[in-house]
C-alpha cells in the first residue's frame, strides 16, 4: 500500500523530471471535453484525441515502430503518426522510459515511451506518450492525468469544445521550422560558396 509521504514524494520526483511541463502549467485550468483535437510533436500534427482522467499517462497510435541503441549505447525508436488529415510525420526519439502495459486479456506488455509536444484546447506543453497499435481504438490519442492535471478539467458529457485549437502553438511551431530551414538552406549554400 502506497503511504501519503510516499505518494508525494512519486509525485514530485515526476514532476522534477519533466521541469517543461510544470512550468506551462496555467493559473487557471480549462474546461475541454472528452474528445478534443490535438497537435503533437514539432510539426503540430492534427489527431483527434480522447482526454482520460482515467490513465496515468498518454498514449499515441504509433506505426513502424522500430527500437534501436544509437552510438552511445541509449535507446532511441523511430516512428510515423498519421493525423486526421492523412499526413504523415516520421520520428526518431530517445527513449525516456519503458511502460508496462497491462493487457485486458492479461499479461503485460512493454512499451517505449517518449516525449512529445503537445497541445489541445489552448493548453500547451510536453508529454511523455507510451508508443502504442491502437487500431482497435477509436481514438489515435489518448491524453492522461499526468498532462491534464491542473491543467485541464474533462467534461466528459461534452466533446470538441475548445475555442482556442491552438492557432497560436502551431504558428509557434511554423516559425520555428521555418527559421530551422531558413538556417539549413544558408548552411546549403555556404557550403556550396566554398
Amino acid at each position: 500500500m502506497m503511504t501519503p509521504v510516499k505518494a508525494a514524494l512519486l509525485g514530485w520526483l515526476a514532476l522534477s523530471v519533466m521541469p517543461s511541463a510544470l512550468a506551462e502549467r496555467s493559473a487557471r485550468p480549462v474546461t475541454l471535453g472528452y474528445l478534443e483535437i490535438s497537435f503533437l510533436g514539432e510539426l503540430a500534427l492534427e489527431m483527434n484525441a480522447k482526454l482520460d482522467t482515467g490513465a496515468d499517462t498518454s498514449s499515441v497510435y504509433a506505426h513502424d515502430v522500430d527500437l534501436y541503441e544509437n552510438s552511445s549505447n541509449d535507446d532511441w525508436v523511430r516512428f510515423r503518426l498519421i493525423g486526421e488529415d492523412g499526413r504523415t510525420i516520421r520520428f526518431d526519439k530517445k527513449v525516456v522510459r519503458f511502460a508496462l502495459i497491462k493487457l485486458k486479456t492479461g499479461g503485460v506488455i512493454r512499451r517505449p515511451v517518449v516525449l512529445l509536444d503537445v497541445c489541445v484546447g489552448g493548453v500547451a506543453g510536453r508529454a511523455e506518450f507510451n508508443l502504442a497499435d491502437r487500431e482497435d481504438f477509436d481514438y489515435d490519442v489518448l491524453i492522461g492525468r499526468e498532462f491534464l492535471a491542473s491543467r485541464v478539467i474533462v467534461d466528459s458529457s461534452d466533446s470538441f469544445t475548445a475555442d482556442d485549437s491552438c492557432e497560436s502553438h502551431v504558428e509557434k511551431v511554423s516559425k520555428r521550422r521555418d527559421k530551422r530551414r531558413k538556417a539549413a538552406a544558408e548552411r546549403r549554400s555556404g557550403a556550396n560558396d566554398d
